[in-house]
């Protein structure tokens, strides 16, 4: 590193500062790369010299470069120090538009139809209190007299003003505190004007789905995918096209050949059900391909917070110079589902349209649990919980798949799984899944069949499994169950 680019540096770090200082640094280390000031194949410093110019600790120098390599931007040399990647090419990087360049596919909200009769939801849900529900996490686990106590002091306080607030954007304390959390654990580029609270993941979506798509557009989902994404596309009368994927998520090439792609939806965290994580080379390519097409992608952060081997990854959402990306997330999965609040965060060009669709959709989500759930923020408990929850989840995924390589290792594998509330059992021999599901459904044994989740012909035959929500005599239970009915195949 030269001394203009020591320089570039120290005057990124000293215009961000947030808390905790790793995660600044990498998201300054990570800037610079992406803007070309940082080629690849080029050596970083050594970290006492980082130390020394910019009064960290070395600490905080190995905690970012970690979450750099885990993301794929650097590469440690033996004995010889610290590269920027070889891959890292400007033909790689996500490049800038100018405004004249891209068109910002602003739709006009009042001149849309919704067609949602006939629409039928075709995963239902089915037992969430058994093993192996997915997506189920520890209730018994969350601290309920907290919330109550914060909820009962949030109404005492506050609660006739927060019943006339409106704002279809949502609580601004919560939207505040959420921008940090951003910032700070996805590495994203956001400020609290581009948050929309809404009603759930699902929610989400479906105001992407009213803003963007007419009937009839293209939109790229994967496959598998997760059935919400499915529904969405199919209740707006959009067309859709499953797009596999590979060891790097979701492919790219099959999308090169369409001619009016409107929008590609994608989980680069971890591909529900499959668990796949999308490197940063296809990340890449994901944004150069919606720049050159002007389409824009959804990114369905699922899971992303339960990652339980190695540092989190940054979004896709962060990495975008050219603001394509429209990032979904949820409180689901942390706090608990009947909370239904989730958020989209939007680029700066389409806040308005957000705004008045939400408006004209259902108003605003809940303010009172807005404002309690900023409270849970601010006083440090959502940080707290997730501590403890990341570790509960990673001893029940641990057991889970012990006890499936001691039970079941003669006819079935596992998907290698380094995060989520889920695993993947594939079979060894011809096992049809749904029909094994079902046979577990009458044995009280709640799972989901692999192939469900395809739209394509090439299906994976297997069983999703959920673990966060059920301790060992649950697992145990419902594995004997699982061993019986494979061995009477």
């Amino acid at each position: 590193m030269s001394e203009l680019q020591l320089s570039y540096l120290k005057n990124a770090w000293q215009q961000n500062m947030e808390s905790p200082k790793y995660r600044a640094l990498y998201v300054v280390l990570r800037d610079l790369i992406l803007s070309g000031k940082l080629s690849g194949g080029e050596k970083l410093p050594p970290s006492r010299k980082i130390v020394s110019e910019l009064s960290i600790s070395r600490n905080t120098v190995m905690q970012a470069f970690d979450i750099l390599q885990s993301d794929g931007f650097i590469q440690s040399r033996q004995g010889d120090g610290v590269y920027v990647s070889e891959d890292i090419g400007h033909a790689h990087l996500p490049q800038i538009s100018s405004s004249d360049d891209v068109d910002d596919r602003t739709p006009d909200i009042a001149g849309r139809v919704q067609h949602w009769m006939g629409v039928r939801k075709k995963h239902h849900r089915l037992g969430g209190e058994r093993a192996f529900s997915p997506g189920r996490p520890a209730l018994d686990q969350f601290p309920f007299d907290i919330w109550a106590r914060l909820l009962s002091r949030r109404w005492r306080l506050s609660g006739p003003r927060l019943a006339m607030q409106d704002d279809p954007t949502g609580y601004a304390p919560l939207r505040q505190e959420l921008a940090k959390y951003l910032r700070k654990t996805r590495g994203m580029s956001c400020e609290a004007d581009q948050i929309v609270i809404v009603s759930g993941a699902q929610q989400g979506l479906d105001l992407i789905s009213r803003v963007l798509w007419e009937e009839g557009d293209q939109i790229a989902v994967e496959d598998p995918a997760f059935p919400g994404m499915n529904g969405v596309v199919l209740g707006g009368g959009a067309q859709i096209i499953p797009v596999a994927l590979d060891d790097e998520g979701i492919c790219t090439d099959p999308l090169e050949n369409l001619t009016d792609l409107k929008s590609i939806m994608v989980t680069p965290s971890r591909n529900y059900p499959l668990g796949t994580t999308m490197s940063l080379a296809r990340r890449f390519d994901l944004l150069d391909l919606a720049r050159r097409k002007r389409s824009w992608i959804v990114e369905d952060d699922f899971d992303c917070e339960f990652r339980f081997d190695g540092p989190p990854l940054s979004s896709l959402q962060g990495l975008d110079r050219d603001e394509r990306v429209i990032y979904v997330g949820t409180f689901s999965r942390i706090v608990f589902p009947a909370l239904r609040l989730g958020y989209v965060v939007v680029p700066k060009k389409l806040i308005d349209a957000f705004v008045a669709a939400k408006s004209y959709i259902d108003g605003h989500a809940s303010i009172l649990h807005q404002a309690v759930l900023a409270d849970f923020f601010k006083e440090g408990y959502f940080d707290s919980h997730l501590r403890r929850m990341k570790k509960l989840y990673k001893e029940r995924r641990n057991y889970l798949m012990r006890e499936i390589e001691l039970r079941l290792s003669k006819d079935c594998f596992i998907l290698p799984a380094d995060g989520g509330l889920h695993i993947c059992l594939l079979f060894k021999k011809e096992i049809d899944d749904i029909v094994l599901s079902e046979d577990l459904r009458q044995c009280g044994v709640v799972t989901r069949p692999l192939s469900s989740f395809y739209k394509l012909s090439v299906k994976k035959q297997g069983l999703v499994l959920g673990f966060a929500g059920f301790d060992e005599a649950a697992i145990d239970a419902g594995l004997q169950h699982i061993q019986k009915k494979i061995s009477e195949i």
